[in-house]
């Protein structure tokens, strides 16, 4: 059976729907998952129960308070019960193993719930370069900047194949970008590795199991279905490692039912096994 991806969706009260790009939906059903959307009214352990896998994607600011801050007059819109249903589920979903793909805002979520801050504005950055490049000018798949992905990073595992190598510490690629925050300090368990030109990082995973948080749209690089892959193929080995204890706990129910019931059935001989009452009437 294929793992089941858990997408949370963006929500937009003016007009009372949940919404993403289709094209998530695909690249997930592509790899060989099933996505599945949710909203934030679901509780986070009952989506934990029966998916496979995480997918963050794209939206408004994370709320300067889930890092300890006050709001600059640069924040543009949030969400505040998105943040805390997503951050919840992050810190839910690492507790279990359970594999985690953050895409943009995805990525500073992931950062947040382990702890680590964000620029709440690129204008904090001394000598960055341009990276909120508006979408609906230039289109979505447009590479408008440079990124370097160290090489001793599960990220280029799994992209090299796909990769000019240029040297033997760092790879190059080109990505497109649409965000004007960014992560600052990086939280716990996790490390930075891909940065832009202007040392901005671009791209976060986990020391221990399946968390990569990228600060590009990938859905839209061709190159990128490999991580869309390898994400699903995660999600697909932790549902065999749930499927497989399950198993070990359900026969061990069954053996202590069993035991129990023995049990009862010697008790039950030793009484039969008494004397006949001898006495007539």
């Amino acid at each position: 059976m294929k793992p089941l991806i858990g997408i949370i969706g963006q929500t937009d009260p003016s007009k009372n729907r949940l919404f993403l790009d289709r094209r998530h939906i695909e690249r997930i059903a592509e790899a060989g998952g099933v996505p599945a959307v949710f909203n934030i009214n679901c509780s986070p352990d009952e989506i934990l129960e029966h998916v496979d896998g995480i997918l963050l994607i794209e939206g408004p600011d994370v709320h300067p308070y889930f890092y300890g801050e006050d709001p600059s007059s640069a924040i543009k819109y949030v969400d505040v019960e998105r943040d805390e249903f997503e951050i919840c589920l992050v810190k839910k979903a690492v507790e279990r193993g359970v594999p985690i793909l953050g895409i943009s805002r995805g990525m500073h979520v992931i950062n947040v719930a382990l702890g680590g801050t964000l620029y709440q504005d690129l204008t904090d950055i001394p000598k960055a370069i341009k990276h909120d490049w508006d979408v609906n000018l230039i289109g979505p798949s447009q590479r408008v900047h440079g990124v370097r992905i160290k090489t001793n990073s599960r990220l280029y595992e799994i992209l090299k194949d796909g990769l000019d190598i240029e040297g033997t510490n760092e790879v190059y690629l080109r990505v497109n970008s649409f965000h004007h925050q960014a992560v600052k300090r990086v939280g716990e368990g996790i490390k930075p590795v891909a940065y832009a030109v202007d040392g901005l990082i671009e791209a976060i995973e986990g020391a221990e199991g399946f968390i990569i948080g990228l600060q590009w749209q990938p859905e839209y690089l061709p190159e990128m279905v490999r991580v869309f892959e390898a994400f699903v193929r995660a999600a697909a080995e932790y549902r065999l490692k749930k499927l497989e204890l399950e198993k070990i706990e359900i026969e061990a129910e069954l053996r202590e039912e069993l035991t129990k019931g023995q049990g009862g059935s010697h008790h039950s001989s030793e009484t039969n096994g008494s004397p006949p009452d001898t006495n007539q009437t």
